[in-house]
């Protein structure tokens, strides 16, 4: 995968399983996701791009291609959903296409990128309604198996954005990624933004699943991205 910049790149440069980027609204997840499309494309690998905001993010998109030739945007689809019962689908259905291209010999899917994983899935979520809680945990959770069985068969990788989530325990309230257990048990590489004291600085924590280190560098989020 190939992250926004070099000292990413070094940082994580070893990659299993499932990656998800999360933070605060308004931080830069999505920015970050446009780069690592933008970048992988760049160098001639097709991308899936999945977006749940209403809008399209063509300002955005703009910003970050002002130094660039646009030739390579032909290598990234964007494919906007509008609930989460359609993302469900979506990827369940997702490997017809992917074997179509391997069986007429077209260039194979090399990343795929959803953004964002939970924000639909918490707007439906609903306490007074246990079995259409339990219906969308079911489908958060096939989401995931299906995109790790993607990974693990064809190759392709895998960059979720997802939501903060803010809990409590033992009165000490601490952030998290959305998603609870289930999130938890698929991804395996987090990637944390927070924003600093400093105006359009950001910090980066990178934490592996199976590993105890956690890895944090500070960044500047320009109008082209992050530095």
């Amino acid at each position: 995968m190939n992250f926004p910049t070099p000292q990413l790149n070094e940082s994580i440069s070893s990659l299993e399983g499932l990656v998800s980027v999360y933070g605060s609204f308004g931080v830069g997840k999505t920015t970050f996701a446009l780069q690592t499309a933008l970048k992988s494309a760049k160098i001639g690998n097709k991308v899936l791009y999945f977006y749940s905001k209403p809008n399209f993010p063509s300002q955005r998109l703009g910003s970050l291609l002002k130094v660039e030739s646009t030739d390579f945007l032909d290598n990234i689809n964007f494919l906007r959903i509008t609930n989460f019962n359609e993302l469900f689908t979506v990827i369940f259905n997702l490997e017809f296409l992917i074997l179509n291209n391997l069986k007429e010999k077209h260039s194979s899917l090399n990343l795929i990128i959803i953004d964002s994983l939970t924000e639909l899935y918490r707007i439906e979520l609903n306490p007074y309604k246990k079995e259409k809680n339990f219906n969308l945990n079911y489908q958060l959770n096939q989401i995931l198996a299906t995109l790790y069985y993607f990974l693990e068969t064809y190759g392709i990788e895998i960059l979720v954005i997802n939501e903060l989530s803010r809990k409590s325990k033992d009165n000490i309230v601490f952030e998290t990624q959305s998603g609870g257990k289930i999130v938890d048990f698929w991804i395996n590489t987090s990637i944390k933004i927070e924003r600093t004291d400093i105006l359009n600085s950001r910090k980066i924590i990178i934490k592996k699943k199976y590993e105890n280190e956690i890895i944090e560098s500070l960044f500047e989020l320009t109008k082209q991205g992050f530095e």
